[in-house]
């Protein structure tokens, strides 16, 4: 990219910053205490819940260029996606990596076309295909992205860098015809993985399947790992990972019984930030100041879960941030610039807008985060 184009970018994110895993299991619990990523937060007791941070102000900068895949929603980043699956954010506004389940990584900007990175062969039969991906902790080094991709006959997750062939670190993972899609989250050096239960809530709870597990791969830089540790079992269809710097991972998750948003704790099994027994159909997670934000997809609504200053148990419903009859429906989510969340849309095939699939800056509720108490 030329300097000029470069400049030419950084001004448009300014003004629309302005605008807003076969192997054996080892089972038990993550220590993080020897790794370089500070370790998960407990949660303290008998702090006060934060303020949510004030929504993202409208640009007073014009509308954006025209074109066919520009929208003039302020809050709309990036457009004309095809199957978006996961997201990853940079510190430029408008600026992000898009995996699309088809196996392509894009790159994508607010007023300049979409550009492909990289294509992964995949499977998309059933709920797989590309279904997250992950920036390398030493990216600027050496470019790599870790991807979770579905074959024709497992779930696997690769290393891969632009020009190159995907390398296995961690394949043998069951696939099914549903409950496929995995999540990825750097820790750290250390890479934590989701995988799908399969559709079987019975695979997930066994220790002996890779199914439905929350797993730990020590600092992934090489195509053989040490093993796994496993952080947390029962997982559901569709988990989730979300997590800010130095703090605890959640898992958004469509359990068995009902959707969950559990938190990863040092020593501990998985507790529950919240439950959702008329199983919404959560499908992303963003952590921010205020709490964590969760996406629905049978619902269409996006919603904050409060959390008390430095906890990880809500003590609160959830507030509604959005419905479906703005973006229409939400998949994954993830924190921007200044924690502001960003989500991706998935409405195709049928879409709400002429740009559809979109990636989204999603606003928060401004005032007292105990609104609606009496």
């Amino acid at each position: 990219m030329s300097e000029g184009t470069r400049r030419a970018l950084t001004t448009t994110a300014a003004a629309v910053l302005a605008a807003t895993m076969a192997v054996s299991l080892l089972a038990g619990c993550a220590d993080f205490s020897d790794s370089e990523a500070a370790p998960f937060t407990g949660p303290p007791t008998g702090q006060a819940p934060k303020k949510p941070p004030p929504p993202p102000q409208l640009p007073s900068s014009g509308p954006k260029p025209p074109g066919p895949c520009i929208d003039q929603d302020p809050l709309v980043l990036a457009t004309c996606l095809n199957e978006p699956t996961s997201l990853i954010t940079t510190a430029e506004i408008d600026h992000a990596y898009v995996a699309e389940r088809g196996g392509v990584i894009t790159y994508t900007t607010t007023d300049q076309p979409n550009r492909e990175v990289l294509r992964i062969p995949v499977d998309t039969a059933g709920d797989g295909g590309l279904t997250s991906i992950a920036l390398s902790p030493s990216y600027e080094q050496d470019r790599l992205f870790y991807a979770y991709i579905s074959t024709p006959t497992e779930n696997r997750v690769v290393r891969v860098t632009p020009g190159d062939e995907p390398k296995v670190i961690l394949g043998g993972i069951p696939k099914g015809a549903s409950g496929n899609a995995g999540s990825l989250v750097f820790a750290g050096p250390d890479l934590v993985v989701a995988t799908g239960n399969t559709g079987d809530p019975a695979a997930a709870r066994d220790p002996g399947s890779l199914a439905g597990k929350v797993l730990l791969l020590p600092s992934p830089g090489t195509v053989t790992p040490a093993r796994p540790k496993v952080l947390a079992t029962d997982g559901g269809t569709r988990a989730s990972l979300c997590r800010a710097n130095k703090g605890p991972i959640f898992i958004a998750d469509q359990g068995p019984a009902q959707d969950r948003l559990r938190v990863l704790t040092p020593g501990s099994p998985t507790t529950d930030a919240w439950t959702w027994p008329d199983r919404p159909g959560l499908a992303g997670c963003a952590v921010t100041d205020a709490g964590v934000v969760v996406s629905s997809q049978r619902t269409g609504k996006v919603e904050l879960v409060q959390l008390p200053d430095g906890s990880t148990t809500a003590d609160r419903e959830p507030v509604q941030v959005l419905d479906r009859t703005r973006y229409g429906v939400f998949g994954r989510l993830a924190t921007g610039p200044k924690g502001m969340p960003q989500g991706l849309t998935t409405n195709k095939p049928t879409p709400t807008a002429p740009t559809d699939d979109r990636v989204v800056l999603v606003p928060l509720p401004s005032g007292d985060s105990k609104a609606g108490d009496d």
